[in-house]
């Protein structure tokens, strides 16, 4: 056959016959090299389980890592702070090798280990975890730390900067502190919840003489319910839950309650906190946002800049609104 009336072959890759386009997002459809793919297996620790406590932090999106280490960083100083936890020498514990060959795959692991989020053990007092989401992280926590007290302390700091020079991160958003977590069923919820309210609030049916809050103080409270990527329980229906679980000695005060109950569900997990009620005046734990208001106007009108080439966009993970009941 003459070549001039030879036709090229088309893709068979669809139904149709024509080619279908790889996804750009994501991994899917990118190829990785051998040293991408090791770099995002180290920051991804072990699944979240249930009893865990720690700090959900969401992101800069595409600045995981960074936001890991960041998060890591303050971590360790408000450990060794508030708690006396020493810093680990990452250097600590390292065998002397010689290298007898250089080929990529020792290269590659050498790299690996030397990062600062996968340098940490899994019997560490912060373990950080990458999650399945764009935007969210996961910081495990350890007795002695408290959540609530440590990103309290972060924050109130964070407030009193007065120059740019001083602020300590640059891709970290929002902390949500975790007391307790627990699967994300009807009757997990209301246990996890009465574990964790008992310590602030007098739980219906309970004896003053039986109950482990102060029994002088009869706070207000709000209920601050989030959800990620979870459908089958309802916001309404969690609200009530909790809320029926406290005494009526404390009553709902959705302007200036002396306790906030943070309610965080992701998946199959629930989580849930107890934190004071100067939350909303520290924006809600939103570090970024307090950063903002403390450095001033000019550096509010960057907040939502989005360019091609480096600039920082806030997209955090979507979540639904809030409710104010």
């Amino acid at each position: 056959m003459d070549s001039s009336t030879k036709r090229k072959q088309p893709p068979s890759n669809g139904s149709d016959g024509r080619a279908i386009k790889k996804s750009k997002g994501g991994s899917n459809g990118r190829w990785q090299t051998p040293h991408q793919k090791a770099k995002l297996e180290a920051i991804k620790g072990r699944g979240l389980e249930v009893g865990d406590m720690g700090i959900w932090t969401t992101c800069v999106k595409g600045k995981e890592r960074q936001a890991l280490e960041e998060m890591m960083d303050l971590c360790e100083e408000y450990g060794e702070k508030l708690y006396g936890i020493k810093r680990e020498d990452p250097a600590e514990g390292k065998e002397d090798e010689q290298d007898e060959d250089d080929d990529i795959e020792s290269s590659i692991k050498k790299e690996v280990q030397e990062m600062k989020p996968a340098s940490k053990p899994k019997g560490s007092t912060f373990e950080p975890m990458r999650m399945d989401l764009d935007c969210l992280l996961f910081i495990r926590t350890k007795p002695p730390v408290d959540p609530v007290a440590l990103v309290k302390e972060i924050c109130k700091d964070a407030k009193e900067i007065t120059e740019k020079s001083q602020r300590r991160s640059r891709f970290i958003n929002r902390f949500t502190p975790i007391t307790l977590t627990a699967k994300a069923t009807e009757a997990a919820v209301e246990e996890v919840a009465k574990n964790v309210l008992a310590k602030h609030f007098q739980l219906t049916g309970e004896d003053d003489e039986k109950t482990e809050a102060p029994k002088a103080d009869a706070y207000s409270y709000a209920i601050r319910p989030s959800f990620r990527a979870h459908n089958t329980l309802k916001r309404d229906d969690v609200i009530k839950k909790v809320a029926s679980l406290i005494a009526p000695r404390h009553k709902v005060n959705l302007s200036s309650p002396d306790k906030v109950i943070l309610i965080d569900i992701y998946q199959t997990f629930c989580g849930m906190s107890v934190v004071d009620g100067d939350w909303d005046s520290l924006k809600r734990y939103n570090l970024h946002e307090i950063y903002l208001s403390a450095l001033g106007p000019d550096e509010k009108k960057k907040k939502d800049t989005d360019k091609k080439g480096g600039e920082i966009a806030q997209k955090e993970v979507p979540l639904t609104e809030e409710s104010e009941d």
